[in-house]
């Protein structure tokens, strides 16, 4: 090889070698660049940065630590990229008020992308809506502490909840945890919806892209009124409840259903689908979260144990879906699901379910819930059987909008078979055996020409209630003990065999209108009540308030009212509407206390204020004891009449004291001090009208009563009374109110405590007494809104008034009127508890008012 040569292919080697070296340094530096941009395929990231709850340990002995701690805790998760995952995704529509995204891929399957521990289909409820209103709430305390409550509910429950809906062949989703980064969102993929940089789950819905009908909960209903062979899937549904309460899912609202149609010959047949599994496995810790809960009508909401516990309460939310919609099936269908899922769930799939929790969040507190759950399971049978007997207290059956035929054959003393057909079908399309269990069944015609017939003797039988819908409805009755028919006033019995059957003709809508929600139920609520007054001193109370909602509700069936103050004793107040609307008996009673008294100045419009004399020198310590029952008939919307009988026990008690203004009146053993007992009887006449958007308020009523002495024959007198007042809105937030009341007594034969008086705010109770009287208060108030705090939302206004009046008696003369004037402010506390507070100045000095109870 020549000299050129080895030259040649020295320097050839040169070159390549300065050309690997260019072209790699080129490579190296464009791909080193492109792998340091790169984002890694997985991050360990939180639902809320760390700090964000920050509360003393004192905050969390009262209010609860909750899941805080899981949703501080960061999990390692996939980063997700929108455009390549599952083929690509494609934005079909924002959900902004659930912080999500609906997506498609190239193959129109969807899917759900939504923010881990963002809001669900509970906080979005009307229900809940109509209970907090964050817009009203922003930025007060009471904000800050139910967004703290939400971590009441445990943020990754959802992934164990579908677990096991997929382990029990229910509606699922296969959700996943992902991350989007803060760089995915520059296009227009996820712009708006703040779901970048945070966590997040993505739902396959294939399930709903499949070529299927899916319908609302409202549409279902509408559709099983049609006909009676349209009817929900009765083993699923049954299913989905009791999974609900093993796990302690507590959000049975409708709006977390949604129902996919199926067609089975000529029957449409609908298969449940939850929306939401986010609920299961509540924590509710701390010493007032319970109770908070409790105020804000959320009693459903409890902490999740070993032990299923007050069905009613907790299943509350679904309580009117459950008696709906599981109407056709027996106790044996509920065992036969609660065993399905007891063999179904093994310990081995439960433990597989909790392995979807995030392997850093577990620990003590999911092995526990673990462990509880698995104690439920083994009581599932007993909770279905239970369950069962209670959505059986009262069944509500329903026919349809067509011509329905209703048999209710009574099989023996304790059980009964209701069957319900139409013309065209020979075979029944309902058909339900009830028992012992029921205390009252109700069975809606609807619309239609509907025949009721009532096989068999019924003595001691389960009370039935036959309503009757829009048409021409007959009755076919063996015998009718215990059977109730409700129909339209234009209904002709003398057609029917009735045989006792009750029959109650109304043409009030809400008798015969179907509603689902309306079932058998009451109610118990506790009232705290406060007042100060310079007069009557410090009086703590409550008010105690029972009422139940069967059938007949206008708006309820009867309300019982007990209530206590501890200056003047024990009251009741009792409820007891008919159904017509028309006639209402109001029962009253109360019962004095020690501490109860009655202020006695004097006869007449001069008597001494006593201003140096202590509060006790005027008052006189009364036992007092009534009950008073009242009609009210209801002439229209406007006028009605009212008639009272109140039957009245007094005993002053008569203990000597020459430092009481009494025992300078009256000595010693005089009659006064005797027990006596009156019966005084009333007729009242009352009209209260809205004239204008003006005249917001004008009423007005007359009584004219007799009142007997039942000790003392000669000792009777008559009376006659009557107010009568107005309110003018002057703009939408300045009242202007005022009220008039007069008092004629016709007799001489009358008590102190039986007189005629003033009512002037300025003065002590009964400061003025006489034969008549006639006064006037009139008040200027003014709404000022909202007042901006950071506790609560709080609304208030301040109000400014001036008070007239005088008394009247034989032998006296005088032309003097009494006035006092003041004003005060109100507050008033989640709409409902209202704290007045009032100042009113007179010749006698002032009198200050606090009253913390409910209403103006």
């Amino acid at each position: 090889m020549s000299v050129i040569d080895r030259k040649l292919r020295r320097n050839l080697r040169i070159v390549s070698v300065f050309v690997l070296l260019l072209y790699g340094t080129i490579f190296t530096q464009l791909y080193g660049e492109k792998r340091q941009g790169e984002e890694p395929d997985f991050i360990l990231k939180s639902i809320y940065p760390k700090g964000a709850f920050q509360h003393s340990d004192f905050y969390n002995t009262l209010w609860g630590t909750h899941y805080r701690d899981i949703y501080l805790t960061p999990v390692r998760v996939p980063i997700v990229d929108l455009l390549m995952t599952h083929g690509g995704l494609s934005l079909v529509k924002q959900v902004p008020h659930a912080n999500g995204l609906f997506m498609k891929n190239a193959q129109g399957e969807l899917f759900l992308i939504k923010l881990v521990g963002g809001s669900t289909t509970f906080w979005q409820s009307s229900f809940f809506q109509d209970i907090y209103n964050k817009k009203e709430f922003k930025e007060t305390y009471l904000d800050k502490f139910i967004g703290d409550a939400y971590t009441i509910t445990n943020p990754y429950s959802f992934l164990v909840a579908d677990h096991l809906a997929s382990d029990l062949n229910l509606s699922s989703y296969n959700p996943h945890l992902y991350y989007i980064p803060k760089n995915a969102t520059t296009d227009t993929v996820a712009d708006g919806t703040c779901i970048s940089d945070r966590l997040v789950a993505l739902y396959d819905l294939k399930a709903f892209s499949q070529d299927s009908t899916i319908r609302t909960t409202d549409e279902v209903l509408k559709k099983m009124r049609e006909n009676k062979s349209y009817f929900v899937d009765q083993e699923e549904y049954i299913r989905e409840c009791l999974l609900a309460m093993l796990i302690g899912d507590w959000n049975r609202i409708p709006e977390n259903w949604r129902w996919r149609e199926k067609q089975h010959g000529d029957s449409l047949v609908f298969s449940p689908i939850v929306i939401d599994r986010n609920h299961a496995f509540t924590k509710v810790d701390g010493l007032f979260l319970k109770p908070m809960l409790g105020v804000l009508n959320l009693g459903s909401i409890s902490n999740y144990d070993d032990e299923f516990k007050k069905a009613k309460r907790s299943n509350s939310l679904g309580l009117a879906l459950d008696v709906t919609l599981t109407s056709r099936s027996g106790k044996d269908v509920w065992l036969k699901e609660a065993k399905l899922i007891q063999s179904e769930l093994t310990d081995g799939k439960i433990n597989e379910a909790f392995d979807r929790f995030p392997e850093e969040i577990r620990g003590a507190e999911t092995e526990k819930i673990k462990s509880d759950l698995k104690k439920r399971k083994s009581q599932l049978a007993e909770i279905a059987g239970n369950y069962y007997d209670f959505l059986q207290k009262t069944p509500v059956i329903v026919g349809t909008t067509g011509d329905d035929h209703f048999e209710i054959e009574q099989l023996s003393k304790d059980s009964l078979l209701i069957s319900i057909s139409n013309d065209s079908v020979i075979k029944s399309q309902y058909q339900k055996v009830f028992n012992e269990r029921s205390s009252e069944i109700w069975i809606y015609g609807l619309d239609g020409d509907d025949r009721f017939e009532v096989k068999g003797d019924r003595k001691k039988s389960i009370p039935v209630l036959l309503i009757g819908g829009k048409g021409n409805n007959s009755y076919n009755v063996e015998d009718g003990n215990r059977i109730k028919i409700y129909d339209y006033k234009n209904y002709k019995k003398e057609a029917d065999t009735l045989n006792n059957a009750k029959v109650l003709l109304t043409d009030v809508e809400s008798v015969h209108q179907y509603d689902y929600q309306k079932l058998k139920y009451s109610t118990f609520d506790f009232t705290p009540m406060g007042i100060y007054d310079s007069d009557l001193g410090l009086s703590l109370g409550a008010y105690a308030t029972y009422t139940m909602y069967g059938f007949k509700r206008v708006p309820y069936t009867y309300r019982h009212r007990l209530g206590f103050n501890y200056a003047q004793g024990f009251s009741y107040l009792g409820f007891f509407p008919p159904f017509d609307e028309r006639f209402n008996l109001i029962v009253q009673a109360s019962l004095s206390t020690p501490n109860n008294f009655y202020n006695f100045f004097g006869f007449g419009n001069h008597t001494p204020g006593y201003k140096d004399e202590k509060n006790s020198f005027n008052q006189v310590k009364i036992d007092k004891y009534n009950i008073a029952p009242s009609l009210y008939w209801r002439l229209n919307e406007k006028h009605r009449l009212v008639g009272t009988a109140s039957f009245e026990l007094f005993q002053l008690k008569d203990k000597y004291d020459e430092g009481r203004y009494i025992n300078q009146i009256y000595e010693h053993g005089d009659p006064i001090f005797k027990s006596k007992t009156f019966l005084d009887l009333g007729l009242t006449y009352e009209i209260g009208k809205e004239l204008s958007e003006t005249v917001s308020k004008v009423q007005f009523s007359t009584t004219l009563g007799w009142k007997l002495n039942l000790g003392e024959a000669d000792r009777n007198f008559t009376y006659w009374k009557a107010s009568g007042g107005v309110n003018v809105n002057i703009t939408d937030r300045l009242v202007f109110a005022t009220e008039l009341n007069g008092n004629v007594l016709f007799t001489d034969k009358y008590e102190f405590y039986q007189a005629s008086t003033v009512k002037l705010r300025g003065y002590r109770d009964n400061r003025f007494v006489g034969k008549q009287s006639y006064y006037q208060f009139t008040d200027l108030r003014l709404d000022l809104g909202r007042l901006d705090n950071p506790f609560t939302p709080l609304d208030y206004g301040i109000f400014a008034g001036f008070d007239y009046g005088r008394v009247w008696y034989p032998e006296e003369s005088s032309k003097d009127w009494h006035t006092s004037c003041g004003g005060g402010f109100w507050l008033t506390f989640f709409k409902k508890y209202t704290g007045k507070f009032s100042y009113f100045g007179s010749k006698d000095g002032g009198r200050f008012y606090i009253n913390l109870g409910m209403g103006f």
